[in-house]
């Protein structure tokens, strides 16, 4: 008998809590069938708040997850699953951790942007009254269209945008190698920059898009001034060379000599002609023109001693 009357007041008990709630208001006479449903192209999403504004802020924050939650499913190959084992003791306890970073991505596209509660084909709200604690609370109901085609195309849209990063990536680590001027190196590290805002910080491309920009900044440092004649009258000739490789630059050198006058710099065809006065040098003297060029966050130099 005990057990009888238990059972009777687990089973009742869910309909008494539900029976302290009285709907007091609602936004139209008769409850729509689709509330609580599920319908083909339609999210239908519920939540249910202290005040109507309150649910109307939780409800569109659901209505977002939802959607994005829709295309993350569809885009299972870029999904990744990390087992870690912690061992304590004799005990290993093993975890699955999902990367989250799709979904976080896929909340900052337009289209989430531009989701909002005046969009939804149908909207449903009742506001009851709880006698018992003398509160209320809304329950907010809408019915949102979103259809197979609207998903397909997002989920083509993303992997549209992921595989042309991928390709720019993949581009910026060839480039590193076919390097012609000092310009193409500062270019392309300010294109890097902008480059890696695209990735959050859980994404694996966002570390790879840091080493390649030390990897350019570096090349500063293999960068080389070598004089290309010999001091004649009154003039030299220089290059700059990234390792072996003849490149171009559009900054003139800095001069400084101990002795030479009147120094300028003329360009043609990635060659420095120098050219100065020499009356008020010395034979007995050691000569020179120091050559300074500030290149990133290199300065590199050479002194080029001068044959009178």
């Amino acid at each position: 008998m005990k057990r009888v009357v238990y059972l009777l007041i687990v089973c009742l008990f869910p309909l008494l809590a539900f029976a302290q709630w009285k709907t007091i208001e609602k936004s139209s006479k008769k409850r729509p069938a689709w509330v609580g449903g599920a319908e083909r192209n339609y999210l239908i999403v519920s939540t249910e708040a202290a005040t109507i504004e309150e649910a109307k802020e939780k409800i569109l924050v659901s209505l977002k997850q939802q959607i994005v939650g829709t295309i993350a499913t569809k885009i299972e190959s870029t999904t990744t699953v990390e087992r870690k084992e912690t061992t304590i003791g004799n005990e290993s306890d093993y975890t699955e951790n999902v990367s989250s970073f799709i979904r976080s991505k896929l909340a900052n596209i337009p289209f989430i942007s531009e989701v909002s509660l005046s969009k939804a084909k149908d909207f449903y709200w009742e506001k009851l009254y709880n006698k018992n604690s003398k509160t209320y609370k809304y329950e907010y109901h809408i019915r949102y269209l979103f259809t197979d085609f609207e998903v397909s195309d997002l989920v083509y849209q993303f992997n549209e945008r992921e595989n042309g990063l991928n390709t720019r990536l993949k581009q910026y680590g060839d480039n590193l190698e076919q390097i012609s001027s000092v310009e193409e190196i500062d270019r392309t590290l300010n294109e890097l920059k902008a480059f890696q805002a695209a990735f959050d910080t859980d994404d694996p491309r966002r570390s790879q898009t840091e080493q390649l920009s030390n990897n350019y900044r570096k090349l500063y440092k293999h960068i080389t001034i070598r004089q290309e004649s010999e001091a004649g009258k009154d003039n030299i000739v220089i290059s700059l060379y990234l390792k072996d490789k003849l490149i171009s630059c559009m900054q003139k050198p800095q001069l400084l000599s101990n002795c030479a006058t009147q120094l300028s710099v003329s360009v043609e065809n990635d060659l420095y002609r120098i050219s100065y006065s020499s009356n008020s040098c010395y034979e007995d003297d050691e000569n020179y023109i120091d050559i300074r060029f500030r290149l990133g966050n290199q300065i590199i130099s050479k002194r080029i001693y001068l044959s009178l």
